[in-house]
């Protein structure tokens, strides 16, 4: 036994090594190599100091200790290497005492933590605090926002965390009402028997203020009530916002005791405890000093939809007088308890009221006042009840089940939104929180024209989605089934949609012009900018520029333009056109809204070839790129470039016309047209390798569009590294070598570790000053461009030049998209336009090498079009 006792205590001497003991005042810097840091008393953050916890810290509380922040705490972890605050002590059940902040001025941060074992997770005590991105875990309360005291607390901002099995609340909010609650999924709170809400709102003076704002927050599975505002001194001092949640499968989902406030627009499902006839209100309120709006919320599936108590006096519809908050549009539906019974609104434990609770103007199970009646618990069943006032209401909408599955391969991301958005304005009508990979079934009580979306992010925070149709052609959709609209599954995968659409709305009488607004709108949702523009000739000009007010989606500012600049020129586009054209360059500044632009058509780089018209936009104001707007006369279709300082361009999106009008021109003005503007595929390597020959040889690129973090780029010739350029340059001059030796030349990407070459190189053999000789040309390729539905494209070859020869097809990628070996028996070869799997390769530039029996590489460069 003493051999056992010694080994034990070898190996945590060990293990002690490779710690750090810390207690008393901290400061500066808390990094990994010092992990773990373990807490063996009280820490101090001084007055004056912050601690700067690095990512990958781990820090351990020994006892029953407490990080107290007179300074402030900056503990900012990241996506792949997070923060972790737990307890080191023998029982994992003990609790330390956690985080306290005191600052009153400076913000303390965290990001990407974990938090757990703690008495208060983090205990803002009037001390601002952004708390993002974190996982709280088994604490007795999560967070903790303390504003007793101050007339204007500091603001805590709760935004995207995990907040699961506390003890009491995931959030207690005392006299805050600078507190911010959203985009948060607090879930399995409340595992100890006081009844605190998953978020406690309290108020416990007369002179105090507790009203934040609640939002989009998922609160599910919580063993007592999902939010719960209790006044203790029934000051009227709760009034929350409380809106665009989904609270589901709690005691009880929102209870609001001498506390008002507004609540809209969230969707209260399925709260009760199966077989507890004390549990299953929807919405519970109670007090004489309660006088809460409801509009536009769900309330379906509970065991009662309002419980009202203790002369409550919400307003769930009023039509008698005009107030923003009292419009109704509530759905209380389907609320049936464990004997089968209905209630809408139950009354209990009212001292003879003789008030009557507006609810009009909302939908319920019926359409007859005795059906209505029957679910209604009130005056006509006690008198010492209120009277309920539901008449009028809206005819009943029978609901239509929206069912689905969201697929979700990654084991991190558990649930999703379901959004649906309007096709007319872009706006989310409903949204819900469903469980990935578990069919869901959600109700929906209209039949407008809409997309289904889904969303969702991985513990990393990262993004993924889905659309019904697919994310970059999703179906505009009227869920009019009879009973259910199944959507199949969608499978959420770590990619946004690349692209916008241009729609050309109704038109206006503006300055006596007839104009047309064209109004933009990212991927489905709603448009942030409208243009209005109408016919001139051979140009559109644009009489209004049109955007979202900061506050809104729907409303816009409106900037008129009485002298109609041109926006674009758009029919008629010849080499050397030039006209002045209008550009917002800083559209939220209104008095920037007179630049213009001086736009010149003609032909683009002679290595894109003469099919390029395009636009160079010199644009007044300071700004030191230009823009040039390119037409490809083939495949009609702009794609917008930044024209850069050196001359080199960078792709940034093309934008494809579903709708021509008969002279070949460009955005047709005519209510209904639609374009797509996409955002060019993300690389990593260069987008495009080319050169200019004059007395000197000039090589330009496109740089990556991509996230990855180059460093370089390096320009290579036979495999000889000639220079390492930064990522600023895009261009490179080499003197002529006129050695009559084929030259190779390769670009490169370089991010620290690799080499992302541009896979078509530019292969020259020079002889004199007066001759540039490529590789020879053994061969012809045509049509160019072809459409492979019309006419294959033929290469011609000679065959005593082409022996064991092999012919490669490349994307502007520089993928591999064909390949095939020549036939030394005939003189020429198809191809239809497909990969070698067989798939339809897109419309586009891609390039063609020829390798012949000696190495020697040959290069052409073909336009597919569909």
């Amino acid at each position: 036994m003493r051999q056992i006792i010694l080994i034990i205590s070898l190996l945590l001497a060990f293990v002690n090594l490779n710690s750090i003991q810390v207690s008393g005042n901290q400061s500066g810097n808390w990094i990994p190599e010092n992990n773990p840091y373990q807490i063996i008393g009280d820490i101090t953050v001084p007055t004056g100091s912050t601690l700067n916890v690095l990512p990958g810290v781990i820090v351990e509380a020994t006892g029953n200790f407490q990080i107290t922040a007179q300074g402030n705490i900056i503990a900012v972890g990241t996506e792949a290497d997070s923060i972790k605050f737990k307890s080191g002590m023998p029982n994992q059940t003990t609790l330390w005492k956690g985080i306290r902040l005191e600052n009153t001025s400076l913000q303390s941060q965290f990001r990407n933590c974990l938090i757990e074992l703690g008495q208060y997770g983090i205990n803002s005590i009037n001390s601002p605090a952004s708390i993002m991105y974190c996982h709280f875990n088994k604490n007795q309360k999560g967070i903790q926002a303390y504003g007793i005291g101050s007339t204007t607390p500091a603001t805590v901002l709760i935004d995207h965390n995990l907040i699961e099995y506390s003890q009491q609340s995931g959030i207690y909010v005392v006299q805050n009402s600078n507190t911010e609650i959203q985009y948060n999924e607090i879930r399995f709170n409340g595992t100890a028997a006081a009844y605190y809400g998953a978020i406690q709102l309290a108020n416990q003076s007369d002179g105090g203020s507790c009203s934040p704002e609640i939002a989009n927050n998922h609160i599910h599975h919580n063993y007592k009530q999902g939010i719960t505002a209790w006044d203790t001194v029934s000051a009227n001092a709760i009034q929350p916002e409380i809106h665009d949640n989904l609270v589901e499968n709690n005691l009880t989902g929102i209870y609001l005791r001498h506390a008002s406030g507004y609540t809209h627009h969230n969707t209260v499902i399925n709260n009760f405890i199966a077989g507890n006839m004390n549990s299953g209100a929807g919405i519970m309120v109670s007090g004489n000093t309660a006088q809460p709006y409801f509009e536009d919320n769900i309330i379906t599936g509970n065991y009662t939809g309002f419980y009202l108590t203790e002369n409550a006096n919400p307003v769930l519809g009023d039509m008698s007088i005009y107030h923003a908050w009292a419009q109704g549009g509530n759905t209380i539906s389907n609320n049936i308890d464990a004997n089968n019974v209905r209630h809408t609104i139950a009354c209990y434990s009212y001292t003879a009221a003789t008030f009557t609770v507006k609810a009009e103007n909302n939908t319920w199970d019926y359409d007859t006042a005795a059906e209505i009646d029957a679910t209604i618990t009130d005056y006509n069943d006690n008198p010492a009840f209120p009277t309920i006032d539901y008449d009028p209401w809206i005819t009943n909408a029978i609901p239509i089940y929206l069912a689905g599955t969201i697929i979700s391969t990654n084991p991190q991301m558990t649930s999703a939104e379901l959004q649906l958005i309007s096709y007319q304005t872009g706006n989310i009508i409903n949204q819900w929180t469903v469980q990935c990979n578990s069919p869901f079934q959600v109700p929906v009580y209209h039949d407008s024209l809409v997309y289904i979306v889904a969303t969702g992010r991985d513990l990393s925070q990262v993004q993924y989605m889905a659309a019904y149709g697919g994310l970059q052609n999703p179906t505009a959709t009227q869920i009019i089934a009879d009973v259910q609209f199944y959507v199949g599954d969608l499978t959420l995968i770590n990619e946004l949609p690349n692209w916008s659409t241009y729609k050309v709305g109704i038109p206006e009488l503006i300055n006596e012009h007839l104009s047309y607004p064209i109004i933009k709108n990212w991927f489905v949702m709603s448009p942030t900018q409208k243009l209005w523009l109408f016919r001139d000739g051979d140009y559109l000009r644009m009489s209004r520029y049109s955007l979202t007010q900061s506050d809104s989606n729907e409303v816009f500012d409106n900037y008129d333009l009485p002298s109609a600049p041109v926006w674009r020129k758009i029919a008629n586009l010849n080499s050397d056109d030039s006209w002045q054209q209008f550009i917002s360059y800083d559209p939220y500044t209104p008095t920037l809204l007179t630049g213009n632009a001086t736009a010149t058509a003609g032909i683009i780089y002679t290595s894109m070839g003469s099919d390029y018209l395009y636009d160079i936009i010199n644009i007044n104001g300071g700004l030191n790129d230009k823009q040039i707007q390119v037409y490809d006369i083939n495949s009609n279709y702009w794609i917008d470039y930044k024209l850069n300082t050196d001359y080199t361009v960078q792709a940034m999106e093309s934008i494809t016309p579903i709708l021509v009008e008969p002279d070949g021109t460009m955005f047709p003005t005519q209510t209904g047209n639609v374009w797509k503007s996409y955002l060019l595929q993300q690389d990593t390597v260069p987008t495009y390798f080319g050169y200019i020959y004059s007395d000197s040889l000039m090589f330009y690129w496109i740089p990556p569009r991509s996230g990855v973090n180059m460093m370089s780029f390096k320009l290579y010739d036979n495999g000889v590294l000639i220079t390492e350029l930064p990522l600023s340059t895009c261009s490179y001059t080499v003197p002529i070598q006129y050695d009559g030796i084929e030259h190779t030349y390769t670009l490169a990407a370089w991010d620290g570790t690799n080499n992302n070459f541009a896979l078509v190189p530019i292969v020259l053999i020079f002889t004199h000053a007066e001759d540039e000789i490529a590789t020879p040309q053994p061969f012809s390729a045509y049509p160019n461009p072809f459409n492979p539905a019309l006419f294959p494209l033929t290469v011609k070859y000679d065959v005593s030049k082409t022996k064991s020869a092999k012919l490669s097809i490349y994307n502007l990628k520089g993928q591999l998209v064909w390949k095939t070996d020549v036939n030394t028996k005939a003189t020429e070869l198809n191809w239809n336009g497909r990969d070698n799997n067989g798939t339809i390769c897109a419309s586009g530039l891609y390039q063609m090498q020829l390798i012949d029996n000696k190495g020697h590489k040959t290069h052409r460069k073909l336009m597919l079009i569909h």
